[in-house]
């Protein structure tokens, strides 16, 4: 729950603070969060387990509300072809992305839920596609790696990542690593086994559990 308030946090300050370059009509998206709020309020007083609340009409309201925001953000990012021209513009556009990942995958999160509060972010298998030295750093590493749908940038700190090679990961929020944004995290450098199909991880390997749940606490102490 509070990483999902934790990501709307982030949609309403980025709105509220006017941060994408862009024509958007932030109107709509203001509107969008306010729906939200209001239902988040509810969804955390509902006081029934998670299973059950992630059937409720309320939750699938909050999610929809979020979704409006997509569309909108969608259709005026893709209009306009908008193309992020700084560091900070990308930071701020994969921090929507993100934001809007934890919402829209909200009930799922609560239909799986088992009160560990690693699963409440997502844990993938990624391939190493591309690596690369980050100029003017002695141990970062700035990899593309694939989940079978999409690419992924990851700068990582981990010694001898090597293309072809598979890896837990966690989708975290956005990070300015010396100019280059990181879209998530490699938990730990132990490969997976290279049959290990990429996308989400139904099974995480105990070591990524670890690590994730550690990342999701950092995320929630800014919450409490």
């Amino acid at each position: 729950m509070l990483v999902l308030e934790d990501a709307l946090r982030r949609l309403n300050e980025i709105v509220g603070n006017r941060k994408l370059r862009m024509h958007i009509e932030y109107s709509k998206l203001a509107n969008a969060l306010k729906t939200a709020g209001t239902l988040l309020y509810e969804v955390k007083y509902s006081y029934v387990d998670a299973k059950s609340l992630a059937v409720l009409e309320v939750t699938r309201n909050l999610v929809n509300a979020i979704g409006e925001f997509a569309d909108v953000f969608g259709a005026a990012v893709n209009s306009q072809g908008y193309k992020p021209q700084s560091t900070i513009e990308k930071l701020v556009l994969v921090e929507v992305y993100y934001a809007l990942s934890i919402v829209g995958g909200f009930e799922e999160r609560l239909q799986n839920a088992d009160d560990d509060p690693a699963l409440a972010i997502d844990i993938l298998a990624v391939e190493i596609s591309q690596k690369k030295a980050v100029e003017g750093s002695t141990n970062l590493t700035e990899c593309r790696c694939t989940d079978g749908g999409r690419i992924w940038t990851i700068v990582t700190n981990i010694p001898d990542v090597e293309t072809g090679m598979r890896l837990p990961c966690a989708i975290l929020p956005p990070v300015d690593m010396m100019g280059i944004v990181s879209e998530a995290m490699f938990l730990g450098g132990e490969p997976l086994p290279g049959n290990t199909e990429m996308g989400p991880l139904k099974v995480p390997p105990s070591y990524a559990m670890d690590q994730a749940r550690a990342q999701v606490l950092q995320i929630t102490k800014r919450m409490t």
